[in-house]
């Protein structure tokens, strides 16, 4: 039975064939490359693990800076709103899963896991709770860091043995659903040869993907859904495309089948990641820290109930007043937009999120990069070779904080803020009627960015208050 292939929209004209370049292609379309990269994240996770677990006090440093280093600041808020789901492709849990779900018991995913966004309140309440209302657990204790890992690790082998098509990356791990929201805003994309697929009997491409995706499909649909970029289609079938396209190029277009996931994931991203963030770490620099509301709720909390000295009350209160803003300014604005629309308020909201993924993807972009060059580089490079008794000689900061010019990584939230007003104006195009006027076009687009336009004034007080003295005191 030959595949039935709607029609698609035409092919970017400035896209790059990965897979036609020589020498990136033998790496895409062979599996020895990736999967020695593969084996050698298994090795970094499992040394970290052990580091954290045996010596947290001496090697237990590599685990810190591997972890929140290398991990965090360099995969998902570099890699991924750039390249895709880059660390996807090589993640050890992923690669652990391709074979533990060989031996398991294949069952189907039930339906409550599938729905219930898991991944997505892992990531909220074992992440960024602790790290809002305990920021030393994470950054300065080893051991915590290593137990973190180990139970991820131990729940994602027991996922694979009990699941097939890798229900744990899909529907459990908290960065799964995270990095594919992120993936939105990049530019990696894997398309196939439309001619080729018209006359195909022997869908390869879908019977090689471990996801039970279906490769053929992403053009039309405008959706890799929950690809991870493991390259297993491009080695089993000729016809499969790797490109690299314009940041963002989906970003314009409906998404066939959006059941409105990922605009929820990217909702909460920009709640956390770019409005609480800026609270934390924005506004707590400044002179008006004494007066923000978190600190003021926090210290009244802190004075009523004890709590261990590690917890602060105050930032749990910025992470719960930052969600609470944003999801108000989306409700408000978004709601305002289904009635001038004439459409389902959940509709247009799976629409519209979509135009939020810039900001959500680089909102921590400019604070992972500083920290990473000035703390997190010298740090992983020393304690790698303390753990591994390696060779070589220590290094200092790459890059000391405050240089001059590591202030043009200040210009990346506002073009984060312009490249979603863009977007949103775009996609409020997707639910308003056609021939709509101009100006009840930019009425609706202002509504749509409600979230947006909350993220700006944030920036704007912060930027206000840090030109009125010296910046507070700030504990990492």
């Amino acid at each position: 039975m030959a595949i039935l292939i709607r029609p698609r929209p035409p092919a970017p004209a400035r896209a790059i064939e990965l897979t036609a370049l020589p020498g990136i292609a033998g790496v895409l379309r062979r599996p020895h490359v990736l999967n020695a990269l593969r084996g050698l994240t298994v090795f970094l996770l499992a040394s970290a693990i052990w580091f954290g677990l045996t010596d947290p006090a001496g090697s237990g440093a590599f685990t810190l800076a591997l972890m929140w280093g290398i991990f965090w600041p360099f995969f998902t808020s570099l890699v991924t709103p750039t390249l895709g789901n880059a660390f996807c492709s090589v993640c050890p849990h992923g690669f652990m899963g391709k074979y533990l779900s060989r031996i398991g018991l294949k069952r189907h995913a039930p339906r409550w896991l599938i729905r219930a966004n898991i991944g997505l309140v892992l990531v909220m309440v074992t992440y960024w709770a602790v790290s809002f209302a305990a920021p030393a657990a994470f950054a300065r204790s080893a051991d915590i860091t290593a137990g973190f890992f180990l139970a991820y690790t131990l729940l994602a082998a027991a996922s694979f043995l009990v699941w097939r098509d890798m229900a744990y990356c899909r529907h459990i791990c908290p960065l799964g659903g995270v990095l594919t929201a992120y993936a939105r805003a990049g530019s990696a994309w894997i398309t196939t040869e439309a001619k080729n697929c018209a006359t195909c009997r022997s869908f390869d491409c879908a019977r090689a993907c471990p996801h039970h995706l279906s490769p053929f499909r992403f053009e039309e649909r405008n959706d890799m859904a929950d690809c991870t970029l493991c390259m297993d289609c491009a080695a089993a079938c000729g016809a499969v495309k790797v490109e690299l396209r314009r940041p963002g190029h989906q970003l314009a277009r409906p998404v066939a089948r959006d059941d409105g996931r990922t605009a929820r994931i990217l909702l909460w991203l920009t709640a956390v990641a770019a409005v609480g963030v800026q609270f934390q770490h924005g506004l707590n620099h400044t002179p008006l820290a004494a007066m923000m509301p978190w600190n003021l709720a926090g210290g009244l909390l802190a004075d009523r109930i004890a709590m261990p000295a590690w917890f602060q009350w105050s930032g749990l209160v910025a992470l719960l007043l930052a969600i609470a803003l944003t999801l108000g300014a989306a409700r408000t604005g978004w709601g305002l937009v289904a009635r001038l629309a004439g459409r389902d308020r959940a509709e247009v909201a799976a629409v519209l999120g979509h135009g939020l993924a810039p900001l959500a993807c680089i909102a921590m972009l400019a604070h992972g990069i500083v920290f990473f060059l000035a703390v997190y580089a010298p740090k992983l490079w020393n304690s790698a070779i303390a753990a591994y008794g390696l060779p070589a000689a220590e290094i200092g900061p790459l890059v000391a904080r405050g240089t001059p010019w590591l202030g043009i990584f200040d210009l990346l939230p506002w073009i984060a803020i312009l490249w979603s007003l863009r977007v949103m104006h775009r996609r409020t195009a997707l639910v308003l009627p056609a021939g709509t006027p101009r100006g009840r076009h930019l009425l609706t687009t202002t509504a749509a960015a409600a979230p947006v336009l909350l993220y700006a004034v944030v920036l704007v007080i912060k930027l206000w208050a840090a030109a009125q003295g010296m910046p507070a005191g700030h504990v990492h």
